[in-house]
């Protein structure tokens, strides 16, 4: 089915927003207004709105009283946002000048008995943790042999109920 300019143009629009909301990069957006506007049935429109939300509402059809279909959005690779590792440096070093702006802040005697304090807290925590690695360990060890022991045995037809499902 052929389109006409005002689709094509709501097209257009919907196209600019999802640029705008940043799903498409400028390229993208400029290469799809190009196909847009170069193409000229429903067909055509429906291949460039697939894999953005909404898409289906814009594409056109002959009974506007018609339920919306559903167009089977081709396998498009997942665009990934990076951090980047410089993240958790620049958090580190934010809360750490924070923290040395309020220590320089307060009277010596109490900045020192405060830098104890938060001293014993985290040698504290780093002992629990030290001492707590080998009872996870041990228990993971459990876990792990327990479940190649059971491998194989089932006392229910799936599994035990509402386990995962083992493949032989």
């Amino acid at each position: 089915m052929r389109t006409s300019d005002a689709e094509r143009q709501r097209v257009a629009d919907f196209l600019r927003d999802a640029c705008g909301d940043g799903r498409l990069s400028p390229e993208e957006l400029e290469e799809r207004l190009d196909q847009l506007f170069a193409g000229s049935t429903v067909a055509d429109i429906a291949v460039l709105v697939r894999d953005l939300p909404g898409g289906g509402a814009v594409i056109p059809r002959l009974d506007r009283r018609a339920v919306p279909r559903r167009v089977v959005a081709a396998s498009v690779p997942a665009r990934r946002r990076h951090t980047s590792p410089a993240v958790p440096i620049g958090a580190t070093l934010l809360v750490g000048g924070l923290a040395w702006l309020v220590f320089a802040a307060l009277p010596p005697l109490l900045g020192i008995m405060l830098g104890a304090i938060a001293l014993s807290i985290a040698v504290v925590v780093l002992m629990f943790a030290v001492a707590m690695a080998p009872v996870g360990l041990v228990l993971f060890g459990i876990a792990w042999i327990v479940q190649r022991m059971l491998r194989g045995q089932r006392a229910h037809p799936f599994g035990w109920p509402g386990g995962p499902r083992m493949r032989r």
